[in-house]
Parts: structure tokens; C-alpha cells; sequence
């Protein structure tokens, strides 16, 4: 058996999400680390497969042949679960198994499968909906490392390319080789879960790679869910923090197991020290809560990480601030800081063999997440993303769009408060260099006051609006893409962004 670290390996360019390699077994185990939420798979540069992305899990009330009943607390709208996949986690069935399902009853609760179970599921049988075929196996000794376990008939040699936030290395039965990548024009996409297709697509590409492959681009997927310019959900950073966060910022790596910890902070002169902590305990709130911090306006945001994943440290207005962490009361692990954090863009900028930054573009798709917010609040913070990627980032061709997927839409029409978010990040795209003379923004809404919305319709999967995304699975997440929305929304892109860009490319 192969075994390789990826991040160490040539087969990898550290600091990318894509890894090309050649395998020539029968058998590949692909290893991710920590929070990678999904991995998409290309085999020969043809999509194969997503994996991951479990959205629900329960105890059926029963099943047939070719169904399962899935749990009371499940949806009652009808069509709800179409197209995802149904695992069996546990109970009654075969361990594992996947099936797709074709159409979902909300009155019965019954999901039915495009093909029969081995065992029929029945009333102790536990399930996971997903939304890719393949489950992640989770290794029993370490809990922490999962894999995607790959087999084939014959052996032979092929191309694999995986697309994973966490990627960290390969396991086979045959010979590894470098591949190069299929495009020399990189794409960096920052985006919240619209890009990421947490509620679809299914087994297709997600939206960034059929719109990177119709422009012949090389995608690196930066999307995280419940992001924004401004928001964030639980364990998140919002898009300044992810281009351009301050310099206070770290990386932690915990690998704590047992005991206790205390965390130090320095701000204005005047260091704190926090209660212990136990070894697995959240830490933002300790942060924010030490007497230096509290009530000084400035504050800490945590988000992901978790055993040998780093979790990313960022102070807001507090310049000069340092952080450290007194590891004596911990009786096995640590908490390491690794360094800062520099953002996810930094890390992935291509460079040529002497460390210098390559021209890449740069997408940032408008989120809907942001919509609780005013619209000068939102230019603000566009505005400072803006001048900081013309600062950091000199190589990079830049392009804003406006909303893409507002998953708080309660309409397919659009209203004035829609065109005037979007003026607002329009304006802020003015800071961003210019393309053949033209301000870098797509206007999602130029439909204009009362069309309808091209790139979120309120449709469901069964009953599309003629002309515009609403073949949306919008009764699950109406900001996020089936199959043939994604396809539509890239092609959409695609033509907005050639009429943008002309013959001026990288």
C-alpha cells in the first residue's frame, strides 16, 4: 500500500485545493482532515463524483422494498428530499448502503429509491440524506481522519483530481505520479454555500466548476456556508476576514486531550489571563470575556478547526495584541500556535518556481446572507475588501458580482431595496482595478424593478419559471442550485463574464 502526505508530496502544490495525480491500482483511499464539508471528484478531467454533505439524519418508522419512511420530524411538503440520497447509518440494513431518492411523499413521509435495499429498512433503522453518493469512513483509531474508499474492477491508470478544502494525502495499492493540472488560468472563488452546493447539486458538479470549465478556468473553491460581507454564522468568517484579515490573527492547532488550559492575551499594555479551561472547551467566548477585551470594543472571532484542523484566531481592533496559551494544566496535547493567519486567498495565489505571484482572477459573488444589514454598511465593508485585494493582492484580476442565491428572498421579483444592494457593492467594485476599462461587477439584477430574478426563482424542481434559476430545490434552501439550476446559472455567468472580460485574459 502507497501512502503519501499530500502536503509534502509533489504530486501537490501546497497551498491549493486541487490535486492532480496519477494511480494506477485498483484501490485509492483519499484522506481529508477536519472540517471538509464535501469532495469533488474528476477522473481523467471528467467529473465523476461528490462526496459527503450530509444533511439530516433519523430513525425510520419503517420501509419497504424499495422505500423507507423517514422520521416525524421530517418535511411534509412534498418533493422535499428529491434527488438526495439516503444512507443507512446504523440497524436494520446494510451498513453503508446508499440509495438515491426519486420522489418523497410529505403526507406519508415516505422517501422512495431508485433501486431495492439489500435488507429492507424497517423501525430500528438509523439513516443519513446526503447529498453525494459515497459516505466518509471515519478511522477507528484516531477519530479524526476520514476517507473516501475508492476500488475498481482492473487496474489501470488514471488521472484523479480532488477538490476538497482539507485534502491531505492518498492511500493505494498501485503506483502514485505527478499529473499537471488541465488549465494554466487559475480562478480563486470566495463565496458562501451558493458556491459551496450544500443543498445541491447532487452527483454533478457544483456551480463554480461548471462556470470555471465553460471559461476554461482552473477553479480553487473557497466557499464556506453562512458567510458574507458582514455575516456570519457559527464557526465562520465573513469575507473581509477571509481576504483581508488584520494582522492579528492566528493559527491554533488543538490537539489538547486531556486537562486543562488557560489563554493569555496583551492588549494596550496589559495582559489577561483566562480561567482554566477544560481541554476541549470552546474558546471564544473566554477570549472576549478576559478584562483587556471586554467592553473595549474590541472583540475575538473563532471559527472552524477541531482535532489536527487549526482553528483560525481573529482579533478585531485590537492592534499589537498578542496571544498565548499556558499548556501546563494539560495532561496529554497541546495548544500550538502555529502562526497567523493571513486569510484563505494569501495561502493560495499562485506562484511561479521562484515564490512570485502569478496573475489569477478573483470572484466574489454578493451574498443573500447580508441582507440584515443596511446598504452603507455593506459598501463599507466591499469598499474595504476592495482596496485591500488592490493592496495584497496585485497579481489578482478581481470581479464583483451582486446577490447570488438570496436564501431570504420571498419573491422572484425584483424590488428596489435589491437594485440598491447592489449598487452598493457595485460601488465598492469601483475600487477594484479595472477590466478593459470596465468596473469589474455583474449586475445579477439587471433585469431591473419588478423583472424577475435571474438567479433566484422561486420554483421548485417539478415547476421551473420559464427564463429565469428557478429550478431551484427552494423548498430546501432556495439560494442553492439542483443540477440544471447550476447549469443554468453557469451558463448565465459564463456570458457575463466573456462580454466583461472581452480578449482581455490573464
Amino acid at each position: 500500500m502507497v501512502s503519501i502526505d499530500i502536503a509534502n508530496s509533489d504530486t501537490y502544490s501546497p497551498g491549493t485545493i486541487y490535486a492532480s495525480f496519477y494511480h494506477t491500482g485498483k484501490t485509492l483511499d483519499l484522506i481529508q482532515y477536519g472540517l471538509g464539508d464535501s469532495v469533488t471528484l474528476y477522473i481523467n478531467d471528467t467529473f465523476s463524483a461528490r462526496y459527503g454533505g450530509a444533511q439530516g439524519t433519523g430513525t425510520a418508522r419503517g420501509g419497504s422494498d424499495s422505500g423507507i419512511t423517514l422520521a416525524a420530524s421530517s418535511s411534509t411538503v412534498s418533493g422535499y428530499y428529491n434527488e438526495y440520497y439516503v444512507r443507512i447509518a446504523g440497524g436494520t440494513g446494510l451498513l453503508n448502503e446508499v440509495r438515491q431518492i426519486v420522489s418523497y411523499d410529505g403526507t406519508s413521509q415516505i422517501a422512495s429509491v431508485a433501486s431495492p435495499w439489500t435488507t429492507m429498512p424497517d423501525d430500528t433503522t438509523l439513516y443519513v440524506l446526503q447529498e453525494g453518493m459515497q459516505p466518509f469512513v471515519l478511522d477507528g483509531s484516531t477519530k479524526s481522519i476520514k476517507y473516501i474508499h475508492l476500488s475498481w474492477k482492473q487496474s489501470g491508470r488514471r488521472k484523479i483530481t480532488v477538490e476538497q478544502g482539507v485534502f491531505a494525502g492518498i492511500a493505494s495499492d498501485g503506483a502514485i505520479a505527478a499529473a499537471s493540472s488541465w488549465s494554466a488560468t487559475p480562478l480563486l472563488v470566495v463565496g458562501d454555500s451558493f458556491w459551496d452546493g450544500t443543498a445541491a447539486p447532487i452527483n454533478t458538479p457544483r456551480l463554480l466548476d461548471t462556470f470555471a470549465l465553460g471559461m476554461g478556468w482552473l477553479p480553487t473553491n473557497l466557499g464556506q456556508g453562512g458567510t458574507g460581507y458582514l455575516s456570519v454564522s457559527a464557526d465562520r468568517l465573513n469575507f473581509q476576514d477571509r481576504i483581508a484579515p488584520p494582522r492579528e490573527a492566528w493559527r491554533v492547532l488543538r490537539t489538547a486531550k486531556a486537562g486543562t488550559f488557560r489563554i493569555n492575551v496583551t492588549f494596550g499594555g496589559v495582559t489577561s489571563t483566562s480561567a482554566p479551561l477544560a481541554f476541549n472547551a470552546g474558546i471564544e467566548a473566554a477570549l472576549n470575556a478576559l478584562p483587556n477585551i471586554s467592553g473595549t470594543g474590541a472583540s475575538f472571532v473563532v471559527a472552524r478547526g477541531d482535532y489536527a484542523t487549526p482553528l483560525i484566531v481573529v482579533g478585531h481592533g485590537m492592534p499589537g495584541a498578542t496571544l498565548s496559551f499556558d499548556n501546563s494544566g494539560l495532561t496529554a496535547g497541546a495548544m500550538t500556535i502555529l502562526g497567523r493567519y493571513t486569510g484563505d486567498v494569501a495561502p493560495n495565489v499562485p506562484t511561479d518556481s521562484n515564490g512570485n505571484a502569478l496573475p489569477f482572477y478573483l470572484l466574489v459573488p454578493g451574498s443573500g446572507n447580508d441582507t440584515r444589514y443596511s446598504n452603507a454598511q455593506i459598501q463599507a465593508a466591499a469598499t474595504y475588501v476592495a482596496q485591500q485585494i488592490a493592496i495584497r493582492f496585485p497579481t489578482a484580476a478581481a470581479i464583483f458580482t451582486g446577490i447570488f442565491g438570496d436564501c431570504n428572498a420571498g419573491t422572484s421579483t425584483i424590488g428596489a431595496s435589491d437594485i440598491s444592494r447592489n449598487a452598493a457593492i457595485a460601488a465598492a467594485a469601483a475600487y477594484l482595478p479595472a477590466i478593459g476599462g470596465k468596473v469589474p461587477f455583474v449586475d445579477t439584477y439587471a433585469n431591473g424593478l419588478g423583472g424577475l430574478k435571474i438567479i433566484n426563482g422561486l420554483g421548485t424542481v417539478a415547476d421551473p419559471q420559464p427564463g429565469t434559476n428557478s429550478n431551484l430545490k427552494s423548498i430546501t434552501a432556495p439560494g442553492h442550485p439542483t443540477g440544471p439550476g447550476a447549469q443554468f446559472m453557469s451558463d448565465w455567468l459564463v456570458a457575463q463574464l466573456k462580454e466583461l472580460i472581452g480578449t482581455t485574459q490573464l
